[in-house]
């Protein structure tokens, strides 16, 4: 899952440690003489929300990490934010930052930080957007004679659905990586035992039976948002992730189909460099689904 914070991304997965939020009522207290005071609604508090990070030089540069956070706080400027599956949090200000160093190299650079972000939502009303010259050109067309482009509300209502799939497809990636594994631990038992490793053959062979299937049902979902291939910005980059995915979960569909016992071991040996492109082939949808999602949410595709 992703989150965009203005225009800083996160991977929720690798960064987020906690997200805690706090929401509210006011009530005003009005005392009786001889009597319980009564309470009366005003208003509803302003939503706030704290994220714990941590950044690992494993997978982040935990020194630009920080310092985009810190230049959004030292702007005070209200920033969208919006969580992978298009959920639109709303506007909010950075409070406050606090940050731990609990690893550093040699030269001093951080290595690892915990990292505390305080947000408050933002009452105030949105600054006024300047009307895009487009927009003025088309005021001045005859009634009926302007269009969206072809598809784009289809677009638009696709973003969940993709971002589905894409977690289906993660998790049937996942499942051959496991059977692979298991082929690999196979393959040394049979050094040591080989009697042990044709009783657990049969075991192997059925979950690579099942697995094929599956494999062809994830290509053909991804094939439905290959159109995105044409069109631009992140929308693009996230269709040549499909294709790039697609391409390698049908390559291994068809390799597993019809597998028999003789040849369950080096069919899966074979599938292990395929399911590792697939699997990069999924982390490089992280960063530009996570825009495409942020953009659906405020209706900014294709801006």
């Amino acid at each position: 899952m992703y989150a965009v914070l203005g225009n800083i991304e996160f991977d929720l997965i690798s960064y987020f440690d906690g997200l805690e939020q706090r929401s509210g009522s006011d009530f005003a207290e009005h005392g009786r003489i001889g009597g319980k005071p009564v309470l009366q609604f005003v208003g509803d508090k302003l939503d706030e929300i704290r994220i714990d990070l941590v950044l690992h030089a494993a997978y982040c540069q935990p020194d630009e990490e920080l310092q985009k956070l810190q230049e959004a706080r030292q702007q005070h400027q209200a920033l969208a934010l919006v969580l992978g599956n298009g959920d639109y949090k709303g506007r909010f200000v950075i409070t406050e930052l606090q940050s731990t160093g609990r690893q550093t190299d040699r030269s001093g650079s951080l290595l690892a930080v915990e990292a505390q972000l305080s947000l408050r939502e933002y009452g105030g009303d949105a600054p006024p957007k300047p009307k895009p010259a487009l927009a003025k050109a088309a005021a001045s067309l005859p009634a009926g004679k302007l269009k969206l482009p072809a598809g784009l509300e289809r677009f638009k209502a696709d973003i969940a659905g993709l971002a589905k799939t894409v977690a289906q497809v993660k998790s049937v990636v996942g499942k051959v990586k496991t059977v692979i594994n298991t082929a690999r631990e196979l393959r040394q038992l049979a050094g040591r035992d080989p009697a042990a490793a044709l009783e657990k053959l049969p075991g192997l062979l059925k979950e690579v039976q099942a697995l094929a299937p599956g494999l062809q049902v994830s290509a053909e979902q991804m094939a439905k948002f290959e159109q995105y291939s044409k069109l631009a910005g992140d929308a693009v980059r996230v269709g040549q992730s499909l294709q790039q995915a697609k391409l390698n979960m049908t390559a291994m569909g068809r390799l597993l189909a019809g597998t028999q016992a003789g040849q369950v071991l080096d069919k899966l040996a074979a599938c292990e460099t395929i399911n590792g492109r697939a699997e990069v082939a999924l982390r490089d949808l992280a960063e530009p689904l996570a825009g495409l999602a942020a953009k659906a949410a405020v209706r900014r595709i294709l801006r």
